[in-house]
């Protein structure tokens, strides 16, 4: 007997760039009838107190979003905080995300008076544009050092951003050596370090922080769906059954390829689907009853590590008033 299917409820996504800057979407719609989605533990709180600290001994921020989901991934804590600071905005995961809709993205933010790059830390995708760009900002600061024939500091670089969205990647990257500790959960950093990159480069590593209540049920899936939030705040019941319902709309033959799955089982309903995924994965419990737990962390596995084909979630074509 399969799970029962959550029936997602979907409507047209409003956005607006104000000051230069994407303001998150009004969702319409609840999304899907679930519970809060909130997840803001201790250390971010402090992260954030910490952060603010900091700021005045940093010359440029590198603020870090999802590729997939660059506006619901948007913290507007940190819009309050950096709104006096040199940042550039990293949209990471762009390997994972769909090409067409990045494409989409890039020109609405071309628009914005941030510079952005979307990038890939795992696959080095256009990181060595970062550094160069961030001296650039600085050109003009620097120019007074050297008409007084001084040497201008060192360049000192904060990272920041949700969890889980790749600021440790980037910085062993950057690093050339394994500076920052990285894993598949939201979390893993949890207090800040400072790390050189070079002789005259110097960056601050800081926590992934949320806020403290996210207002949208889709926002907070699509968080979730991504590994911005624990899975098990919203249940890999949920996410699961949430991200087969997108991926038979946007990738359905990819899904029948990598689970082997027959035409016909595209036409089930996501719970029953996944008892397919099931059995031919062999997720079964002794006797031949289907272990949902295994199967659902299979299918979120091979979700994020990209084998299921390249989404995104937020649509450019489903915003109005930029």
């Amino acid at each position: 007997m399969s799970r029962s299917s959550h029936k997602p409820i979907t409507g047209k996504t409003k956005s607006c760039i104000k000051n230069g800057i994407m303001e998150t979407p009004e969702l319409l719609g609840k999304g899907w009838e679930t519970p809060d989605i909130n997840w803001y533990p201790g250390h971010m709180l402090k992260a954030k107190k910490e952060l603010l600290k900091q700021l005045k001994r940093v010359d440029v921020v590198l603020e870090m979003r999802d590729a997939r989901i660059p506006v619901s991934s948007v913290n507007h804590d940190f819009e309050e905080l950096l709104q006096q600071k040199k940042r550039i905005l990293l949209f990471n995961k762009s390997g994972l995300a769909d090409v067409e809709i990045t494409r989409k993205w890039t020109e609405i933010f071309r628009k914005s008076d941030i510079p952005f790059l979307f990038i890939d830390a795992i696959n080095h995708l256009d990181l060595n544009k970062i550094l160069p760009l961030c001296r650039k900002m600085m050109q003009e600061k620097w120019s007074t050092f050297r008409r007084r024939g001084i040497r201008h500091p060192s360049l000192k670089l904060l990272i920041t951003g949700i969890p889980n969205v790749g600021k440790s990647s980037l910085i062993n990257r950057l690093s050339k050596r394994k500076a920052a500790e990285t894993g598949p959960t939201p979390g893993v950093t949890k207090h800040q370090d400072w790390i050189k990159l070079g002789k005259d480069v110097e960056l601050l590593d800081t926590p992934g922080i949320l806020w403290p209540k996210i207002e949208n049920h889709e926002a907070g899936l699509r968080l979730s769906i991504t590994g911005a939030i624990k899975d098990s705040i919203v249940g890999t019941s949920m996410l699961s059954d949430y991200l087969l319902e997108i991926l038979l709309r946007k990738e359905p033959e990819q899904l029948q390829r990598h689970y082997q799955l027959a035409p016909e089982d595209l036409d089930l309903l996501p719970g029953d689907l996944l008892d397919k995924i099931a059995e031919k994965r062999g997720c079964l419990k002794s006797g031949g009853a289907i272990d949902h737990r295994r199967v659902e962390s299979v299918l979120l596995r091979d979700f994020r590590a990209g084998k299921l084909g390249r989404l995104s979630f937020d649509l450019p074509d489903e915003t109005e008033g930029l």
